[in-house]
Order: C-alpha cells, then sequence, then structure tokens
C-alpha cells in the first residue's frame, strides 16, 4: 500500500469528526494539485462526512453540512473539468486584462454558518480566535470594512475546514 493510500485508510477508519478532520488534513492536496486530485479529495471528503455522521450522532448536523459542502465543490470542479475551465481563474484572467482592481467580500451567510458549527456564539468569540478586534469582525460582517489579509488569514485559522472560496468572494470592479 502506497502512503498516500496509508493516509487515506486512517480517513476511513476515523469514527468521529474530530478524527475525521485531523485524518483528511494529512490527505489535503497540495495548491499545485490537479484538479483531478482536488475532484479526488473533495469526493472522498464528502464520502467520509457522510459517513461520520451517521456514526458521531452528536456531531451529524455539522458532518451533513460539511458533506454537503465538499459534495458541491466536487460537483463544481467536475463541470469545470468538462468545459476545460474553471470560472474563477476565467473571471481573474478578464480583470487583469481589463485592468480592473477587485476587492474581497466577506459572504456573511457562510461566515456564520462557520462561526456557528465552530462553536463561536458571538463576534468577540470569534474575533479573539481570529487575532483581531471584535468591532472590526462586527464591521466585516456589516460590510462597512472589507477584509485585508489578517482578517482572511485568521478566518481560516479560526473556522477550518472552511477555504477562501466559502468565506470570501472576489468581485471585480467596474
Amino acid at each position: 500500500m502506497n502512503p498516500s493510500e496509508e493516509l487515506w485508510s486512517a480517513v476511513r477508519s476515523a469514527t468521529t469528526l474530530r478524527h475525521a478532520h485531523d485524518a483528511l488534513a494529512k490527505v489535503l492536496p497540495s495548491l499545485e494539485a490537479t484538479q483531478v486530485q482536488w475532484l479526488d479529495f473533495h469526493q472522498r471528503s464528502a464520502e467520509t462526512y457522510r459517513r461520520i455522521a451517521e456514526r458521531d450522532r452528536g456531531r451529524r448536523k455539522e458532518s451533513l453540512f460539511l458533506a454537503d459542502l465538499h459534495r458541491e465543490k466536487a460537483e463544481k470542479l467536475a463541470h469545470a473539468l468538462v468545459s476545460n475551465t474553471t470560472v474563477r481563474a476565467e473571471s481573474r484572467r478578464v480583470a487583469v486584462l481589463s485592468g480592473r482592481p477587485h476587492e474581497i467580500r466577506l459572504r456573511d451567510d457562510m461566515f456564520a454558518k462557520a462561526m456557528r458549527l465552530a462553536g463561536f456564539r458571538s463576534d468577540y468569540a470569534v474575533a479573539k480566535a481570529m487575532g483581531l478586534h471584535r468591532s472590526t469582525v462586527k464591521r466585516a460582517r456589516a460590510g462597512e470594512l472589507r477584509p485585508g489579509a489578517r482578517f482572511i488569514s485568521g478566518a481560516l485559522t479560526a473556522l477550518a475546514p472552511f477555504d477562501f472560496e466559502d468565506l470570501f468572494e472576489v468581485e471585480t470592479q467596474e
């Protein structure tokens, strides 16, 4: 058995949501991975979280949410592979070619869900975990403040396993 399959074996043997998170973190593809590798990861992750929902009954809703999240990512990747392009890459290319700047916006609905799933009950609690002031989180959630590098890195750390695309969107200015 190759090292990759040994790691996936550990994922398959996970019985709690925490163990599944830890095991999946070890098989996470690199940033240089192909779309096919990412597709495989998201498909297997969705299957893992769905299985965990049946075993770890106390974390059923969280597990099913994560299963759906990974299933949606897998579907997007599969569609991108079929059409041989990704919408995100194309929009970035157009923005660069047109010389238009882009802004990063917080997806507050997903941010709120991620906060609840991570156990944060207030802006203060998540801000503390992100290493920021509560007012910074409150203003970003209200749309008064655009997320900067510290906000983004803090959110991705405190709200793991959510990705950039789950919590933020890139908008091109006209």
